[in-house]
C-alpha cells in the first residue's frame, strides 16, 4: 500500500469535487425548466388559468405568468402519470366545451369550469381541475405584484432609524 501526501489527496479531492459540480450543472441545463406543450394546449391552458383568475382592474393570472409556475410544479412535483393525465384532459378541454373554445369568457366560462369542478365531465377532469386550480391560486398569491401591493408583503420587515428621539 502507497501512501499518498496531504498535497496530492487534497488535489484529488478538489478535483472529483469540480468535476462532480460542472457534471451536475451540465446535466441540468440539458433538461427543460418546465412541462413542454404544444402551442394549442399553451392556448387551452392560458384561456382556463384566465378563467379561474381572470383580467379586471388588477392583472389576472395570466398576465403575472402564472402559467409558467404551474407547469413547472406540473412538471417537477407530479408524477409522470399525473401528468399524462392532465395534458389528455388539456387536449379534450376544447371539445367538452359547449361553444367555441377560442372565444370562451365570461359566464359561460365559469359555468363550465363550475361543471369540470362538480366532475360533470369525468374525474379525470375534476382531479385536473382541482389540481389546476390550487396552483394557479398558489402561484397568483405568490407573485411579486400581488404579495407587495395587496398582502403588503415587505422583505425585510423592522427598519432600523437611526434618528429617533429616545424621550418624546
Amino acid at each position: 500500500m502507497k501512501m499518498s501526501s496531504r498535497r496530492a489527496w487534497l488535489k484529488g479531492m478538489t478535483l472529483a469535487a469540480l468535476g462532480t459540480v460542472a457534471y451536475y450543472d451540465l446535466s441540468a441545463k440539458s433538461k427543460p425548466i418546465s412541462l413542454s406543450l404544444s402551442l394549442a394546449e399553451e392556448d387551452v391552458l392560458n384561456r382556463w388559468m384566465g378563467g379561474i383568475i381572470p383580467e379586471s382592474s388588477i392583472p389576472g393570472a395570466v398576465s403575472l405568468g402564472v402559467p409558467t409556475f404551474v407547469k413547472t410544479m406540473l412538471k417537477d412535483c407530479y408524477e409522470p402519470k399525473a401528468q399524462q393525465i392532465f395534458r389528455s384532459v388539456l387536449g379534450q378541454i376544447p371539445s367538452l366545451y359547449k361553444g367555441d373554445w377560442s372565444q370562451a369568457s365570461g359566464p359561460a366560462l365559469e359555468a363550465f369550469l363550475f361543471e369540470l369542478e362538480q366532475g360533470k365531465h369525468g374525474a379525470d377532469a375534476q382531479k385536473s381541475m382541482s389540481t389546476l386550480k390550487g396552483l394557479t391560486i398558489q402561484g397568483y398569491v405568490t407573485t411579486e405584484y400581488v404579495m407587495v401591493n395587496h398582502l403588503n408583503y415587505q422583505m425585510a420587515p423592522g427598519f432600523w432609524n437611526p434618528c429617533v428621539p429616545v424621550n418624546k
